[in-house]
């Protein structure tokens, strides 16, 4: 079960990633998994200080997408650091390589 709330959150994410797709110029273009998360997570920082708190994700466009706060795992504090977050994506997603 701890791994399936953040499977949930990993698939609703990516699911959103055609937002980002484009070409190499683009502004929110993201090439790898740390990115992509770090775009998701300025989504939902209101502020910029690098933690999402409770009523910044329930003013961000991502609390349609994901069922509850909760579901991102806060800390003991109820914020979710950016750090915690992205590694969370990255475990659940590790990069491959492509071939041609």
């Amino acid at each position: 079960m701890k791994h399936i709330i953040p499977a949930v959150i990993v698939s609703v994410l990516f699911a959103l990633s055609p937002a980002y797709a484009g070409n190499c110029g683009g502004e929110n273009h993201a090439h790898n998994i740390q990115e992509m998360a770090s775009n998701y997570f300025n989504q939902m920082d209101a502020n910029s200080d690098e933690i999402i708190t409770k009523e910044e994700f329930e003013a961000s466009p991502m609390a349609k997408m994901i069922k509850s706060f909760d579901d991102l795992e806060p800390n003991k504090r109820g914020e979710v650091t950016k750090g915690a977050f992205i590694e969370t994506m990255v475990k659940m997603h590790p990069e491959t390589k492509n071939e041609a």
